[in-house]
């Protein structure tokens, strides 16, 4: 009754019925991979590009409310974890590490008052639990990241200098979280420059922890993305 009194259509194209139709699914499985110093794995993974339906069904949850789409999205983190290899990585680590933390990256507080939620958050539980039924490994979600007095989008933030100032010093591990021994999964929406990120994986290895890698829904477009 209430899909015929209030019709949704595909957070992508509109198509009716569908939080995500099969096509704009798709667009959420292409595996880009990235360099990434840092973390343990070497690399960092996204789902897919930014742009067209992936970034239109993108804006509609995070900016607009749409939180049908948690499960969708959720769903396409967990498939990339599986493919990209993090269930092998986790093993690696299990003899030096007690816990698994699964840590969504952090929104300023402007932006989580305006959507009323913290949208990533959903996300990286279903993500936990999904690692932890298929490792056996004590797998948990920490809100372990603040993101302190920034202003503006991070998406909306020109040039790869002017995002790392922007985020400088504001990135930071909340008073009270323990990270010593403790191996990370970071999870982020979007990533462009991977100014973001590298604050956050700085942030969490300056406090013990050891990152194993960062999976996010999507990466803007800067080129042709390397293999995984």
């Amino acid at each position: 009754m209430a899909n015929l009194l209030f019709p949704r259509g595909c957070a992508g194209c509109d198509k009716p019925d569908d939080v995500l139709c099969d096509a704009c699914l798709a667009s959420f499985d292409c595996e880009l991979s990235q360099p990434l110093e840092t973390a343990e794995m070497g690399r960092w993974f996204a789902c897919g590009w930014y742009r067209g339906a992936a970034r239109q069904s993108i804006l509609a949850w995070k900016d607009h409310g749409d939180e049908e789409c948690d499960r969708p999205f959720s769903d396409a983190l967990c498939r990339l974890a599986e493919r990209a290899g993090v269930i092998d990585a986790m093993d690696g680590v299990r003899e030096i590490c007690d816990t698994i933390l699964v840590v969504p990256a952090p929104s300023s507080i402007a932006s989580m008052r305006q959507r009323g939620r913290r949208h990533m958050m959903p996300l990286a539980k279903r993500l936990s639990a999904f690692l932890r039924c298929r490792t056996g490994f004590r797998v948990q979600v920490c809100d372990a990241l603040t993101n302190k007095g920034i202003k503006g989008k991070s998406v909306e933030t020109k040039g790869t200098e002017q995002r790392a100032q922007r985020l400088k010093g504001h990135v930071m591990v909340r008073p009270g979280v323990t990270l010593q021994n403790k191996a990370v999964i970071l999870v982020d929406d979007i990533v462009t420059s991977g100014a973001t990120m590298r604050r956050c994986v700085d942030a969490l290895t300056s406090q013990g922890a050891l990152v194993i890698t960062v999976l996010a829904l999507a990466h803007t477009p800067a080129g042709r993305p390397l293999a995984a």
